[in-house]
């Protein structure tokens, strides 16, 4: 016999369930919300289901047949999203023409292409982000965010070889389409949040953390290049080199080691040097490239005390003596004689006679101008004879 307090402990924890903002029920709100804002599609969620698998049991999830999404998180994380053909030719066909039309029964579904994966991917990617958004638990949550579409696997071995974390929550969706027109499901793997701590060496956590560059400073030190030193570069035909045989000797055409080429790891030359010997190992005398202010303009005030400029501001030499540019005396603008001595310019004229006999001149030079004119008409008629 159940007890009177048991009774109502499992009363209140149905009364709170029922509130509360689970996984299934973020899911099933935001499934809804988002295919009716996006495609304005009557889209429900029948049924969610959750259970965890490890790596190995990923394999038995992927469906050949479905519509596989691989999905990017946080920290490099791969997730999939799997939907099958029925509900992929649903979402499609409310894309394109606006309704879904029922199945037909009897025929094989076709294969996916590139094209439905990019109708149904904004749909997948809005459903976790905003669902993300939702659940009371901070597990939850986690899970669902930091999602957004990576690429289209076109099979299961391509979707298995993406996932590579060791657990998975397996989340599965029954949702119904247009009232009952298709119903299909949706099922979301998605491995198990990881966190990501800062690492630092031989420092206590009280202490400070280090400043941006001394972190990059450490980082680039710790990389890896690889370099490869050629003492020279033979071209021949591929036919020459697949008739080489064993004791063959090639002319490299050198006659010292101070040409050998830096090469980088794509075969690209960095710099040149001089091949040799240190402590019985071969090394490398790299050639010291030319200093910045024999490549680059140096025109800071700064940079004058490096370069041989005359010195413009000295005072200037005469004979006698040396005298400054601040003593030399400029006579004033206002104390200077523009027009000199006027006195040896003749007598001008009256205005108004100097106007009159421009006007004389002028009216002289209009009726010379038309008598011109008028024996050149006379001598034109007289050679055509009227």
């Amino acid at each position: 016999m159940t007890s009177l307090v048991q009774r109502k402990a499992r009363t209140g924890s149905e009364i709170h369930a029922a509130r509360a903002m689970s996984l299934a029920r973020a899911l099933r709100l935001t499934a809804a919300q988002q295919a009716d804002q996006l495609m304005a599609l009557a889209l429900s969620a029948l049924s969610v289901t959750r259970r965890q698998v490890s790596s190995e049991g990923v394999e038995d999830c992927l469906e050949a047949e479905w519509l596989s999404l691989l999905m990017d998180g946080a920290g490099g994380q791969v997730a999939a999203v799997l939907l099958d053909p029925v509900l992929v030719e649903g979402l499609i066909q409310q894309q394109t023409t606006g309704k879904v039309r029922p199945a037909l029964e009897g025929v094989e579904p076709r294969s996916h292409t590139a094209t439905d994966a990019a109708l149904c991917a904004p749909y997948i990617e809005t459903l976790l982000r905003r669902a993300a958004q939702l659940p009371e638990e901070e597990a939850d949550r986690e899970l669902l965010a930091g999602y957004r579409f990576g690429v289209w696997a076109q099979d299961t071995q391509q979707a298995k070889l993406a996932m590579d974390a060791p657990a998975y929550d397996v989340v599965e969706m029954t949702v119904d389409l247009a009232a009952g027109a298709r119903a299909g499901k949706i099922v979301l793997i998605l491995p198990e949040p990881v966190q990501i701590a800062p690492v630092y060496d031989d420092v206590d956590e009280e202490q400070s953390q280090p400043e941006q560059s001394e972190k990059l400073t450490h980082n680039v030190m710790q990389l890896h290049a690889e370099l490869s030193i050629a003492l020279t570069r033979i071209t021949m035909p591929i036919q020459k080199v697949s008739e080489f045989r064993v004791g063959d000797v090639l002319d490299l055409q050198i006659s010292s080691m101070a040409q050998a080429l830096v090469l980088d790891a794509n075969g690209r030359a960095l710099s040149r040097g001089t091949l040799g010997q240190v402590d019985g190992l071969r090394a490398v005398q790299v050639e010291q490239q030319k200093a910045k202010h024999h490549t680059q303009p140096r025109r800071r005030v700064s940079d004058r005390a490096e370069l041989d400029l005359p010195d413009v501001t000295a005072p200037i030499e005469t004979n006698d003596s040396r005298v400054s540019p601040t003593e030399v005396s400029v006579p004033s603008i206002s104390d200077v004689d523009i027009f000199g001595d006027m006195s040896d310019f003749p007598d001008l004229p009256d205005i108004d006679e100097a106007a009159k006999a421009a006007d004389d001149q002028i009216l002289d030079w209009d009726v010379k101008q038309e008598t011109a004119q008028e024996e050149d008409t006379s001598a034109s008629q007289k050679q055509a004879g009227w």
